[in-house]
């Protein structure tokens, strides 16, 4: 935000969060200390139900038994067990130990309101007294943010210039209900979504403000703890950009709601979760310790273009011992055709740049090109004012570099750091009309997830450390396309290579998008073709592809016996 559009503290975007307790969640808690040090906006009022949590689940309580629902009672107390076995693993989780965590709000938000909800039979729906929602109103708040619990009906969504926004943590046109995190993984979905919505008198149908979505994680908390982190980043990005242009974002579309409203799930359900669970762990287990069988990805090649290539007849190029092959580029100049791979150590668990020269049915590896003292991957090579210029994935020095090749294809030194301080994987730079852009996987969170969001940048210069922000970012929250895997080019047309993430899997696909319009106010694309890994044996997965015209190159991944 530039200094004329910084507004004062009078103009400030109020808000408040309505909770059960002053004592609440980490993420609520980092919502309203993050709203403490806004420029444009401010987290003034904690509204508290008065009707604590405790309360209304004895509320709920009484109503199921007076219902005879005993085995209800029963299943939330078995559901109660595995939150309490699980917390106890995620506390070894680094970024996510903190996760069950309760703080006191009341630390960083002085004023509070105590409201009185009205609440139905069954526990779960609340309204409110007049005087209640006067006293509401005569706050003059911006938004109101639900933190509690209660299906709010009546005069209370609207209290607020913006009324009430909530964040319901799955993808509201597939999943509606509760608990958050667990049918995803119980499903084996490949990614878990969220939804921030504007609540009308419907909770699960209200106007829907943002979609976005990460990849499953294998166990119902870990997956929570990643769903809540990467949600609240989003929920507070959409409060700023409210603070910012003072009016909410155009509503998304409604689709029709076709499964079932997901509850607290039985017993049998349970125990299917957790017998799965346990599979998978001693899956890993045993695959590790016992049997040594690791993902172990390798590259292969065709001569010719990508439209014709015929992946069956592909040729390997033989991974080293102890080491894997993956994200291939080709460049050819009038020597030969060289690949530029991600050669990774098992030994050292680190990845550097290697050169492999190929001809009609073989390679030769032909050395390295680029080794540091942190993780190298994604060797994207361009060109530019006669130059060959390298921008390897460098996410573990948390920056993105471009090398200046000094010999090809060996000889290459750091020409400049183009961006500090951040988290960002498969970067790739190319010209189209004129202007330089910078595609580019970024986690802003910190959570781990480098799947999930796609960012644009352009330029007039690609060696440039002046990269400007495309509009749209981030273009993609959406683990199913969003990171990059490679990129094409025909007659003037690009088309980006996409990942799929599956379940627990990583790199389990890939797909051919065409980019339609790249501008610098507008990005659209459209896939036209899935590449799925079936074009060798047992293979788990694939995720790269790229071509020069005269080569293609992509890679795969298989579970195999190893002995590192």
């Amino acid at each position: 935000m530039s200094n004329g559009q910084i507004q004062n503290s009078h103009n400030k975007l109020k808000i408040a969060l309505l909770v059960d307790s002053k004592i609440d969640s980490k993420y609520i808690y980092e919502l309203a200390e993050w709203g403490q040090r806004q420029h444009e906006l401010e987290v003034t009022h904690l509204l508290i139900q008065n009707a604590p949590s405790d309360q209304s689940k004895i509320h709920r309580a009484f109503f199921l038994l007076k219902k005879k629902r005993f085995l209800y009672l029963l299943r939330a107390a078995g559901f109660t067990l595995i939150e309490k076995a699980e917390s106890l693993g995620l506390k070894h989780v680094e970024g996510f130990k903190n996760h069950m965590d309760k703080y006191d709000l009341s630390n960083c938000v002085k004023n509070i309101i105590s409201i009185n909800p009205i609440i139905s039979k069954s526990g779960f729906v609340y309204r409110y007294e007049a005087n209640d929602i006067q006293k509401i109103k005569d706050l003059r708040l911006d938004v109101i943010i639900r933190c509690g619990s209660g299906i709010l009906r009546g005069e209370i969504l609207h209290s607020a210039k913006f009324g009430i926004i909530s964040l319901h943590h799955a993808d509201n046109r597939i999943n509606r209900g509760v608990p958050p995190g667990f049918w995803e993984v119980y499903s084996k979905q490949e990614s878990t979504g969220f939804t921030i919505q504007q609540l009308t008198e419907e909770l699960d149908a209200g106007n829907v403000l943002f979609r976005g979505n990460l990849s499953t994680k294998f166990s119902y908390l870990l997956n929570q703890a990643a769903l809540y982190g990467k949600s609240n980043f989003y929920l507070k990005k959409l409060l700023s950009q409210i603070a910012t242009t003072g009016q909410l974002p155009h509503k998304l579309p409604s689709f029709p709601y076709y499964n079932q409203l997901y509850k607290i799930p039985t017993l049998s359900v349970q125990l299917k979760y957790v017998t799965s669970l346990g599979f998978t762990i001693s899956k890993k287990i045993v695959d590790k310790l016992i049997f040594k069988k690791s993902y172990r990805w390798g590259v292969a090649f065709n001569l010719g273009d990508w439209k014709d290539l015929v992946m069956w007849r592909g040729i390997k190029i033989k991974n080293p011992p102890n080491h894997f092959l993956a994200d291939p580029f080709v460049v050819s100049t009038t020597n030969g055709n060289y690949c530029f791979v991600e050669d990774y150590n098992y030994r050292n668990s680190r990845g550097f740049i290697s050169v492999y020269k190929l001809t009609e049915n073989d390679s030769e590896k032909i050395g390295d090109a680029i080794i540091e003292p942190f993780h190298l991957s994604y060797p994207y090579v361009f060109e530019y004012q006669s130059k060959y210029y390298m921008c390897p994935e460098t996410c573990e020095n948390k920056d993105i570099r471009l090398y200046e090749c000094e010999i090809f294809p060996l000889k290459w030194k750091l020409k400049k750091t183009i961006m500090s301080d951040i988290s960002a994987v498969d970067t790739t730079i190319f010209e189209k009309d004129g202007t330089w852009w910078l595609f580019t996987n970024i986690d802003p969170t910190n959570v781990g997830d480098i799947f999930s969001e796609l960012h644009i940048f352009f330029s007039d210069n690609p060696l440039t450390d002046n990269w400007i922000s495309h509009p749209m970012n981030p273009i993609f929250v959406d683990s199913v396309k969003a990171r990059m895997g490679g990129i094409l080019f025909d007659d003037g047309i690009v088309y980006r290579v996409s990942q799929q993430q599956g379940f627990d899997m990583y790199g389990k696909s890939c797909a051919i998008n065409r980019i339609s319009h790249l501008s610098k106010s507008h990005y659209e694309e459209n896939m036209v073709f899935k590449i799925e890994p079936n074009f060798f044996n047992r293979l788990k997965g694939t995720h790269h592809l790229h071509s020069n015209g005269k080569v293609t190159v992509f890679d795969y991944v298989e579970k195999v016996r190893t002995n590192f």
